[in-house]
């Protein structure tokens, strides 16, 4: 039963990340978006032997290079993925870092304050002076960071 289950949360975490429909749905910015895509694909298809330079990674996801190489080099300088310089060098994922979830990639990009936010992206928008959906969307914003905490990157290899 559980394991049917994280593959149905699964499948709809992909489409809330990769589907345009549901994009707006996950209350991340490009920047997060691009991190959790691209460390799915270094998850899938890295290895401590065969790490993937960021112009591939970028031409295979159709993520702007610059910008996907800042996400990277920030990921590998708090050790969330890991990378070598020099020829064969790249990015990888080891084994220790599958452990690692997905919302501690959403946080180190976009800070611990993400899912406090409003939805609606008012800046004075708060428990005293809510905007039209402030208390409607609270639980759902809770679910969704508590399913991202509960992703862990080893998760991503299963596929339906």
């Amino acid at each position: 039963m559980t394991i049917i289950i994280k593959k149905t949360f699964l499948s709809f975490f992909y489409l809330s990340i990769f589907a345009s429909e549901f994009r707006d749905l996950t209350m991340l910015s490009n920047a997060s978006k691009y991190a959790v895509k691209a460390i799915d694909h270094l998850v899938l298809n890295s290895s401590e032997e065969h790490k993937l330079l960021v112009k591939d990674i970028a031409e295979d996801l159709d993520i702007p290079k610059p910008f996907l190489s800042k996400i990277l080099q920030q990921l590998a300088a708090v050790n969330y993925i890991s990378s070598a310089k020099g020829p064969g060098g790249g990015f990888y994922v080891t084994a220790d870092q599958l452990d690692r979830s997905i919302l501690d990639i959403i946080v180190e990009i976009e800070g611990k304050d993400q899912f406090k936010r409003c939805a609606l992206n008012f800046d004075n928008c708060n428990e005293s002076k809510p905007c039209a959906i402030h208390h409607l969307i609270a639980t759902k914003k809770d679910g969704l960071r508590q399913a991202y905490k509960d992703i862990r990157l080893k998760d991503l290899k299963i596929r339906n």
